[in-house]
């Protein structure tokens, strides 16, 4: 088997805040890399405002989303997947000093997996789209650049669909979010606004249950200490400690893992069922986010 490392956006510079749409190739893809490029405005960008720059990736196939999630839920996406931070080049607070994070898009759990990757499209029917907000003060003249891994002959049993399910609770207390019933799942990501700091235990999403069909499973309650334990013992380190960004800068994520030990027995398979939801018991009304890990047979396509 062969790969193919090719460029798709060589350094383009976004000339208005919007969303750009780029063609992508045929051949099974295994991943796109992803480099938000901009300099630094009077002192050190931190790595929020860099994929601030960012404001939702997409990767569609026929005008259905298979991956959908903004650059800073990409970059704990990545955390999570790949078990290690994203680089963040150039950490110094010149003015002007060239800075970059680099982002990797994945449509499998492991990269470069010819059994689990984005298989063999048409012409036109992939497509990168990009939105983009450069109006800010916080960095200066985003520049990006994409490349795609292709797989050459690869005949992939599934992919991973990343998408991302957004709520607002209306009162603190117990809430659902409603999660598509569709396929197999391997775990969901959960951003929570508020997090404990300085004095407060405050947390949006303070506890958690698993629900199918109405009933516990699996998660049947946890806390956001013991998830945010479980995100990090994935992860094998801490985040980084640097000073510019916050002492752990995925600190609004945690972890319903459904793949804890690396293999696939307890995987969550959907089909069938009448009704899947996380119940939530919210300690604001600050929004949260959901990000499914979906993975979904290739012979679909979507």
């Amino acid at each position: 088997m062969q790969f193919l490392k090719s460029v798709i956006v060589s350094d383009v510079t976004p000339a208005a805040d919007g969303s750009y749409t780029y063609d992508l190739g045929v051949n099974p893809i295994s991943h796109l890399s992803l480099a938000l490029k901009c300099l630094n405005a009077t002192d050190e960008a931190t790595a929020a405002q860099i994929l601030a720059l960012i404001t939702n990736i997409e990767v569609l196939h026929r005008g259905t989303s298979i991956f959908q999630a903004s650059a800073a839920d990409t970059y704990a996406l990545d955390h999570i997947l790949l078990r290690n931070p994203p680089i963040i080049l150039n950490q110094v607070a010149t003015d002007n000093a060239t800075r970059a994070v680099l982002l990797t898009i994945p449509f499998g759990r492991k990269l470069w997996d010819p059994a689990e990757c984005f298989p063999a499209s048409r012409a036109g029917e992939l497509k990168l789209r990009l939105t983009v907000d450069i109006a800010t003060s916080d960095a200066d003249g985003l520049i990006l650049l994409v490349e795609q891994t292709e797989l050459l002959g690869a005949a992939p049993a599934r992919f991973l669909k990343t998408t991302t399910l957004s709520k607002t609770p209306s009162a603190t207390g117990w809430m659902d979010v409603d999660i598509p019933i569709a396929y197999l799942y391997a775990g969901f990501i959960l951003w929570s606004t508020t997090i404990p700091t300085t004095t407060a235990w405050t947390t949006t999403i303070d506890q958690v249950k698993l629900l199918l069909d109405n009933t516990e499973a699996d998660y049947s309650l946890s806390n956001w200490e013991a998830l945010r334990s479980d995100l990090i013992t994935r992860i094998g380190q801490r985040p980084g400690r640097i000073a510019a960004y916050g002492d752990d800068h995925i600190a609004n994520y945690a972890l319903l893992d459904l793949c804890p030990n690396g293999e696939d027995q307890f995987l969550l398979d959907s089909k069938g069922l009448s009704s899947l939801k996380i119940r939530v018991n919210a300690g604001d009304t600050n929004a949260l986010r959901v990000i499914p890990l979906e993975l979904v047979p290739a012979a679909t396509g979507a």
